[in-house]
């Protein structure tokens, strides 16, 4: 359908939602109460506000797969696009030749930040837990292309010996680091109250020697987006390039997810969780 109807239709499906989905409503406005402070009306807005963003994500799957770099380009708002995806940042991290961990979250449009890693000119290894649901199966094949590969994370063992010979052949690594899927996860102070993180990608820095960089596409507008990147964070042993700092595992998942706070302070109707992050007990 024309662009032009698109964000009133995405408007009112959101609203449907907001009121049909009862669970997940109740989950994001426990979150985002814990972050913003806010209450009554003000609260339902942004939660309202993360359906919204919902909806965004889901019509971008219409351009996003197949768009050419300079489409891809063309929807971010920074007038210097190379300096707005961090590309010097990025290519200093891959000079060291161990490769290169993103570490993101369900924060505004991941699948946009993939397809800007390719622009890198090597391969980007994209984990995630691929559920056995045609729509998730649909996703995953849209995502997938000559230098986009996804590694489903249910192989245990054969996805993480996969993620580490990507890094060994100096290929990108992106990981959503806000879910936790398997073992190794750690518990981080995260808004006043400890919260679980997976470890994982702190571990696999930690044997690879790649750099874990912090970064997030945000929404700026309907289809328009800005990158938020963070420093480097590189593996104790590791040589000291891409003004990073060393740090070991549980350290640098601290600075990641002090990222992620400082992040969700401003942009948090854009975090895509629609279940209780914290635990029940630690509920206001």
């Amino acid at each position: 359908m024309p662009r032009f109807v698109q964000r009133p239709i995405a408007a009112i499906t959101a609203l449907i939602f907001f009121f049909v989905l009862k669970r997940e409503r109740r989950a994001v406005a426990g979150n985002l109460r814990r972050i913003s402070g806010k209450r009554g009306l003000a609260l339902q807005w942004k939660v309202y506000r993360v359906f919204y963003s919902f909806c965004d994500f889901m019509v971008s799957y219409c351009y996003v797969p197949q768009a050419t770099h300079a489409q891809l380009l063309s929807m971010l708002v920074d007038k210097d696009k190379d300096k707005a995806r961090g590309a010097a940042k990025i290519d200093a991290c891959l000079a060291a030749g161990n490769g290169l961990i993103v570490w993101t979250a369900h924060l505004g449009n991941s699948e946009f930040a993939s397809r800007l890693l390719e622009m890198h000119g090597r391969p980007v290894n994209v984990a995630r837990l691929v559920e056995d649901k045609p729509a998730e199966i649909m996703l995953r094949n849209l995502m997938s292309n000559e230098r986009l590969k996804i590694v489903d994370l249910s192989g245990g063992v054969r996805a993480s010996l996969d993620l580490l010979q990507a890094l060994r052949r100096n290929e990108i690594v992106a990981i959503q680091g806000d879910r936790v899927y398997r073992r190794h996860s750690a518990d981080v102070p995260f808004f006043s109250e400890p919260a679980a993180f997976p470890l994982g990608p702190f571990l696999l820095s930690q044997v690879s020697g790649a750099p874990v960089l912090p970064g997030f596409v945000i929404r700026q507008g309907w289809l328009r987006y800005r990158v938020l990147m963070g420093d480097p964070i590189l593996p104790v042993s590791s040589p000291a390039t891409c003004d990073g700092g060393e740090v070991d595992p549980h350290a640098g998942l601290r600075l990641a997810v002090g990222f992620l706070e400082k992040t969700l302070a401003t942009h948090y109707d854009q975090w895509l969780n629609f279940f209780d992050f914290w635990p029940v007990a630690s509920r206001d």
